[in-house]
């Protein structure tokens, strides 16, 4: 016997140790109710719960004394001072009603259950788990449905649909990706569950490394949990999709609109030098008539990769050299790495030291990693003098010409990879070790560029980032970073972007062609192809590619390439309305096909994510292997115009379609429509004084078209155009009207051409009541032809 206790002992002393370790909350010891949240103090834990909006609550959870008062960084909209909610105490629990959502809270344990107005239960706490503390680490287990499903957390290198796989979110500066890699550049702690096609969004606002593991390895729970920090969530009921990430933005923000000439196309190479290649790039972009707006400036330009400098032998007129660009309708991005060189002789990091405004070591002593400049300083973004200094470098650069600022190396990243983290930072006067502020450090860099930028101009200006948060949307576009020439990664390009999108990211793209590596002919114009049908479009390549600017290419790539570009400023006004659009909703750009059809089960099959969404309207079928000649896809139920072949699809179906090197397959939902213009060299080059509809009708449809200068943030303060065109169809009749909803804009537009796709040709035209004869029907298209601003009615009679 005495033997057998031996033996049992140390096993029972380890689970004692591991259970002491794991603490859970505990149960409710006491409450108390506020005009927008009920605070509780449990056995060991604080919890409190606050009421956003009558679909959205927030959880807080700690075991520390008290909650943090350092501000977040992805939320900023402000707790209601007074929220609409009602509390019921029964004997063993308490029921929170919000007027949408009913919240059980169970004494003892505490635990959370989540139900719909009709008593329709959609998130629980695992039973026996519930929220729990591991010294330092926080955690919370869901209870797992069978028949749920988990998408978001931005950058991820694999499929939309999560279930079965765990992450760890740590923004890592990871070139070469594969779609096997987890830890990439951008952390977003959102994601969404959607369970009989009901769905809801979780937001975790903690920033240190976190872990999200959606059924992996086990069949009982999901959870989600950080290193370090508070359980602090937020649960976004919808039932819709489009509302969890509409709202999911508003709490975290959207994007402004972008200056109109960030939407062409952009070019981009690691790296440009000296000034004559780049004056030679620029001058054979107009030669060849390809359309483009941005050339990039990569480290090269610098003086020893020192920021806020040029090298004098490569630029020696850097100004001279931008005005030159400009003429040209060139804008110009350059690089600016956070690392400042550590040379006490240079200016910028002279600044910083004499200011205080570099990360340090706990000692006091200024961080040095080691970088492309050598050793350097790392300005501390999470203080407010610091984002000001940055911000009037950033006056001193636009003097230049520079019209945007592309942010890298922001993952931080140094060489070896690992930052310390017991590098200290201001917390925005909280102070916080590395641990905290590394995945807020992209963000926050951002947030100093933008706001710099907004400070010092009154145009728009565009920023580009690599790492990023929850709400780098309100600052910046992002890229998917360092990827390869390959077909793999020709996926990810689509469905990384998507993925992103889903997080609250609409402004996203890829290298266009591969960072890394050599591209095949045909997957070079396969990559344009997509690219064009991105909200991002940058093509970009390393330094030890071929050139890879279109006129470069050999005649059977470059015309394919052309007709890429051409096609994208051919859309712009389609591209810029969606833009507004996503300003003002939060939602993605560039759909998952679920996001419009979420109860169309198609549009959950795997082989979904390689088509998408561009708005409500336009389905985009991308092909995405470069020896593909066929491509499947699937027309969700309705009718569907074929863009390419000029015809009408029943939807409903999967099908198969031909797709030669030269086609991309794009098709209009009913009731859609597209508006179009000229192309251009650039944004700008010419007036727009004329714009054509692309209109599919149905049974009744709605369509805002948004104008405004494309420049200055004047939009803001109401100088915008909004015209409303409202498409009714019959057996009989076709007649639309046109409204201007707002007209505080002057529009260059004086002409509409009105294209009715799908149509038979019409008996009679009344053009505001009177018959015209100026309209043409031609290969099942009606073309009509007006003036802009006496468009008021049309009808067409069969």
């Amino acid at each position: 016997m005495k033997k057998i206790l031996l033996l049992i002992l140390p096993f029972l002393c380890l689970y004692t140790s591991v259970k002491a370790d794991f603490e859970f909350i505990g149960e409710i010891k006491n409450y108390k109710v506020f005009d927008n949240r009920i605070e509780f103090k449990l056995t060991n834990a604080k919890f409190n719960l606050y009421v956003i909006d009558k679909n959205i609550v927030r959880f807080r959870f700690t075991n520390q004394k008290d909650f943090s008062l350092a501000p977040s960084y992805g939320i900023i909209y402000s707790l209601p001072e007074k929220s609409q909610f009602e509390v019921i105490e029964q004997k063993e629990k308490l029921i929170v009603k919000t007027g949408e959502l009913q919240i059980n809270i169970s004494k003892n344990p505490c635990r959370v259950s989540i139900y719909d107005s009709e008593n329709n239960l959609i998130n629980a706490d695992e039973e026996s788990f519930g929220v729990a503390f591991d010294n330092d680490e926080v955690r919370c287990f869901k209870k797992l449905f069978n028949n749920e499903r988990f998408y978001g957390l931005g950058e991820k290198s694999d499929d939309l649909l999560k279930n079965g796989k765990q992450y760890t979110l740590w923004n890592s500066d990871f070139p070469a990706y594969t779609s096997r890699n987890d830890e990439l550049y951008q952390s977003i702690p959102f994601f969404i569950g959607i369970k009989n096609y009901k769905a809801y969004g979780i937001y975790f606002d903690n920033s240190y490394k976190s872990y999200f593991n959606f059924g992996a390895s086990n069949n009982r729970f999901y959870w989600f949990g950080a290193e370090q920090g508070e359980m602090d969530y937020y649960f976004i009921y919808g039932p819709d999709i489009k509302r969890v990430i509409s709202d999911y933005t508003k709490l975290t923000g959207r994007i402004k609109l972008p200056p109109l000439w960030a939407l062409g196309y952009q070019q981009s190479r690691y790296s440009y030098y000296p000034e004559s290649t780049v004056r030679t790039i620029a001058k054979s972009f107009r030669e060849t008539k390809f359309p483009c707006d941005v050339i990039y400036l990569d480290i090269h330009y610098m003086d020893g990769y020192r920021v806020f400098t040029w090298n004098k032998e490569r630029f020696p007129e850097p100004e001279k050299l931008l005005s030159e660009l400009k003429s040209l309708g060139f804008k110009v991005v350059t690089i600016i790495d956070p690392g400042v060189k550590a040379d006490t002789n240079y200016f910028v990091a002279k600044e910083g030291i004499k200011n205080d405004l570099f990360a340090k070591y706990p000692d006091g002593t200024y961080y040095q990693g080691e970088v492309w400049p050598s050793w350097s300083f790392f300005p501390d973004f999470t203080k407010e003098a610091t984002r000001i200094w940055w911000g009037e470098k950033l006056r001193d650069w636009l003097k230049y010409g520079v019209e945007g600022i592309w942010n890298d190396m922001n993952e931080p990243a140094v060489w070896g990879q690992n930052f310390p983290d017991i590098v200290l930072f201001d917390d925005n006067g909280y102070y916080a070790s590395h641990k905290k502020i590394h995945n807020v450090y992209g963000l926050s860099m951002a947030r100093a560029t933008y706001e710099g930028l907004r400070k010092h101009s009154d145009k728009r200006h565009f920023i580009l980032t690599r790492a990023g948060f929850s709400g780098i949307q309100r600052y910046a576009a992002v890229w998917t970073g360092d990827n390869i020439a390959n077909d793999e990664h020709l996926y990810l390009a689509c469905t990384m972007s998507i993925n992103m999108g889903l997080s609250g990211v609409p402004f996203i793209g890829s290298d266009v062609g591969g960072f890394i590596g050599e591209p095949s002919d045909n997957l070079l114009v396969r990559w344009y192809q997509l690219g064009a049908f991105t909200p991002f479009f940058r093509a970009h390549s390393s330094i030890d590619t071929r050139f890879r600017e279109p006129f470069h290419l050999s005649e059977f790539v470059n015309v394919h390439i052309k007709n890429a570009i051409e096609l994208r400023y051919k859309l712009l006004p389609f591209w810029y309305n969606e833009f507004y659009n996503s300003s003002i909703s939060g939602l993605p750009i560039m759909r998952a096909m679920f996001i419009n059809f979420q109860n169309d089960e198609n549009c959950y099959y795997h082989d979904a994510q390689y088509q998408y969404m561009v708005g409500e309207n336009l389905l985009v079928a991308p092909v995405l292997n470069s020896f593909d000649k066929f491509k499947k896809l699937y027309l969700p139920k309705g009718k569907w115009y074929d863009i390419d072949e000029n015809k009408i699809v029943d939807g409903g179906n999967w099908i198969v379609k031909e797709v030669p090197i030269n086609k991309v397959p794009l098709f209009l939902k009913e009731g859609g429509i597209i508006p179009l213009q000229k192309v251009l060299n650039y944004v700008g080059e010419k007036t727009i004084d004329s714009l054509e509809f692309m209109i599919f009708p149905s049974a009744y449809s709605e369509y805002n078209f948004y104008e405004d200068d494309g420049i200055t943030y004047e939009y803001e303060n109401g100088k915008f155009t909004l015209t409303k065109f409202s498409v009714m169809q019959n057996s009989k009749s076709i007649k639309m009207t046109v409204e201007k909803i707002k007209n505080d804009y002057q529009s260059s537009v004086k002409k509409y051409t009105l294209t009715f796709v799908g149509t038979n040709s019409p008996n009679k035209v009344l053009l505001n009541g009177k018959e015209t004869k100026n309209y043409s029907y031609e290969n099942k298209m009606l073309k009509i032809i007006t003036a802009s601003n006496e468009l008021k009615t049309l009808e067409l009679i069969f």
